[in-house]
This record gives structure tokens, sequence and C-alpha cells, in this order.
């Protein structure tokens, strides 16, 4: 009885000290001083198959405190193996003659023997099997103080990462927010520039639209004369001129009106971007302006033996829509027409559909290349420098059918000829229409 009191007394402190150590310590080598010191036991290993699988025993602790030696017997690694493959048995208890009482204990964690744990005593007795339940109990402990620590020293390491985590995301969080503040800063003195280049652009359009205006009135007064006093001499008035003379003052003339347009259509433009074209509302006879434009050109094609004809179809007539702005869009389409024709005709075609007036403007042109299509209505476009003039006739088109309410398009085939079709409503439901 004293003997099993011992045992147990040795057993409480020993499992007293196990279960306090800690990560900071080599809990193998701890759990063999322990039972070094409290069982009276002269050395206590932990034997395990390393990856080659060979046996192997490491964390040594003897009681003299000096390092282990000897070399593992066969007898020894046999052992170890079995315990490892089959857990505790009672015959793993192997006696030295003169040597070692040795008892092999599995050290279980997670269900498994991972490890084996040699307890040796320099004794030639048998060990009892109350102290064989006791080394048992001491082995379970071991196995989950093992587990426990090895538990906490892998979440100490995930901690440890995570932290670490967190200060680098912390870090390029704090980063970004530097690059956005800097973005934002720099956003709002982009902003304010913009903002004075606005009010600067504003008041430079203001200032074009107004020189525009005052130039086109001053060049348009003496452009005007000069048409008229032109006329009034090759008419004949001023006395007799000679073919030579004819020809001069024709010539002059055709520059006059030439340049005169010129002016007319930067003006339009002008104010068309400026959004101060107006545009009214009256009912017109279209068949009678389609008439009418087609006795105004004339002599133009006429100039290039070209026939200029009109097929408007019977229920063309009454719309409601701005006859200035209507004949200024036909006779610009038409003179478009008339000057990229070299032969044939150009016709006009005027029809109702579903409520909107339909008209086209067909040519037996040199037609538009497939990549100049796309650009064609733009501002000072010109598809061919063969042929004079401001490239803003088009473009002034297209702004005027929309203003009005419609729309314009073209379809070409190059060689062939061209097709310009603008659509309008029959009747406006505003008397005055501003901007586009």
């Amino acid at each position: 009885m004293p003997e099993a009191q011992n045992h147990l007394n040795a057993f409480s402190k020993a499992a007293q000290y196990i279960a306090g150590l800690t990560i900071q310590q080599d809990e193998r080598s701890e759990i063999g001083k322990g039972i070094v010191k409290f069982f009276d036991v002269d050395l206590v290993g932990f034997g395990e198959r390393r990856a080659d699988g060979d046996i192997i025993v490491r964390n040594w602790v003897l009681s003299d405190g000096a390092p282990y030696k000897g070399m593992l017997s066969a007898e020894v690694k046999n052992s170890i193996i079995a315990v490892l493959e089959s857990g505790f048995l009672d015959s793993q208890i192997i006696y030295m003659p003169a040597l070692y009482s040795i008892v092999f204990l599995p050290i279980v964690q997670a269900d498994q023997t991972t490890a084996v744990m040699l307890i040796g005593k320099k004794t030639a007795e048998p060990i009892s099997k109350d102290l064989l339940n006791i080394y048992l109990a001491i082995a379970g402990l071991a196995g989950a103080v093992i587990t426990k620590l090895g538990s906490e020293r892998d979440l100490r390491k995930r901690q440890y990462k995570l932290e670490e985590l967190v200060k680098k995301r912390t870090a390029e969080l704090t980063r970004a927010n530097k690059q956005l503040k800097r973005a934002e800063e720099e956003l709002k003195e982009y902003a304010v520039h913009l903002e004075q280049a606005n009010i600067h652009l504003q008041e430079t359009d203001r200032l074009k639209t107004v020189f525009f205006a005052s130039m086109s009135h001053e060049l348009r007064t003496p452009l005007n004369s000069i048409i008229g006093f032109t006329g009034i001499v090759l008419q004949g008035l001023a006395g007799p001129l000679s073919d030579e003379q004819t020809k001069q003052l024709g010539m002059i003339r055709d520059s006059a009106r030439h340049l005169r347009n010129l002016i007319n259509d930067i003006l339009d433009v002008s104010r068309i971007e400026a959004g101060q074209l107006e545009t009214t509302s009256e009912m017109f006879d279209m068949r009678e302006t389609i008439e009418k434009i087609v006795g105004m050109m004339t002599p133009l094609a006429e100039k290039k033996d070209l026939v200029l004809v009109a097929e408007v179809s019977p229920e063309v007539g009454q719309i409601t829509s701005d006859q200035q702005r209507v004949e200024q869009i036909l006779i610009n389409l038409v003179n478009n027409s008339v000057k990229f024709t070299e032969k044939g005709e150009v016709r006009i075609e005027c029809r109702i559909s579903n409520g909107w007036l339909v008209t086209h403007v067909v040519d037996t042109g040199t037609g538009i290349k497939p990549e100049d299509v796309g650009m064609l209505f733009e501002a000072f476009c010109q598809t061919d420098n063969r042929h004079k003039g401001t490239g803003l006739g088009l473009f002034i088109c297209k702004k005027l059918v929309e203003m009005l309410g419609g729309e314009v398009r073209v379809q070409s085939e190059w060689g062939v000829g061209s097709t310009f079709t603008f659509t309008l409503p029959t009747h406006k439901t505003k008397n005055l229409t501003r901007g586009i």
C-alpha cells in the first residue's frame, strides 16, 4: 500500500507539472524531466518513425543529466514499431539484464499513435500492473498536452500571420486613402481649371458670334453693291461691252456671289453652334417650293449639260414648317448633287409617308467612298478637293433638318451616284423652335 500511495503521489505531482507546461517550453523534454523527477526513473525518451521509415528516439532525459549515447537495439526498435502500429501491448516491456527495464507507452493524438514514450529504470524487477496503469495515464496526459500545445502554437502562428496580413492590408489601405485624397484634390483643381476654361470658351464663343454677325453685315453690304452694279453693267445699261469685258464682269459677279454664300454659311454655322438660329412655322405648298427650286437651279445644271427633274407625288401639298429653311436645305442638296455630277441627271423625288414628308435628291455623280460617308455631315468636310466650297453645306442641312424635327441620311455607291434623303413632319406643333 505505501508503494501504491507513493505512485499516486508521484502521478499527481507529475500530472500537475505536465499540465502546467507552456508553448515557450520544449514539452517532450519537460515531460521527460517531470517523469524522471517524480517517479524516480532513470531515463525517458520519445520514439518515432522518420520520413524515411527509420526509427529514432528524441528528447532523451537521463536521471544523471548526461546525454544518451547508447545505440538503439533491434529489440527496442521492434517494440517501438509494435506500439506505433498496434497501440499499447502488455508484452511491450523489455528487460535488459544489468541495464534497464523499459516500458513502451503510446502517445495518442487525434486517435492516432504518433509517438512512443520510453520509461526506463535500472532494475531487473518486473513493473507492477498498478505502476503500468499510472504510466499509461501519464502517457495519455502527455499526448493531450502535446496536442494542446501544438494547437496553441499553430493558433499563435495563424494569429501572427493574420496580424501581419492585417498590418499589410492596413498599410495598403492607408496608401490607397492617401492616393485617393491626392486624386480628389487633383480632381478639385481640375474642376476649377475646367470651369475657368469653360467660362473662357463661352466668352470666346460669344465674341466669335458677335464678330461673325458684325463682319457678315459689313461684308455683305459691299458685296451686294458689287453684285448689283455688275448686273447693271452686264445688262448694257451703262453702254455696250466687249466680249472680254462681259467675261470679266461675269467672273466678278460669280466670285462676289460665291463669297456672299460663304459668309452666309459661316454666319449660319455660328448661329447654330450658339443656339441662336431661329425657325418659324407657317403653312406653305411644298409642291410649289420644289417647282421654284427646280426653276432656280436649272440654269446651273444646264451649264454642265445635266437634266434637273422633279417627281412629286399627288398627295404632296400644304405642310407646316419653315419655308425659308426648307428651301435652303433643298437648294444646298441640289447644288451639291449638281457640283459632283458630270453627266446624267439630278432628280428630286417627294412623297408623303405616315405623316412625314420624304424628299430624295438623287444624282448620277461620282458617288462617295464608303470610308468618307461617316464624316460627310461634319463641318468643313470636303471629300473631293477638286471642287471648291466651304464644306459647310451638308453640315448646315443636317442641323436645319434636325431643328425642323426631321432627319437626313445618305446612300451612295462609289462611281454610280448618291441619294440624299431628308424627312420632315408635315405639321409642326410649335410656332417657334430655338436651337437644335
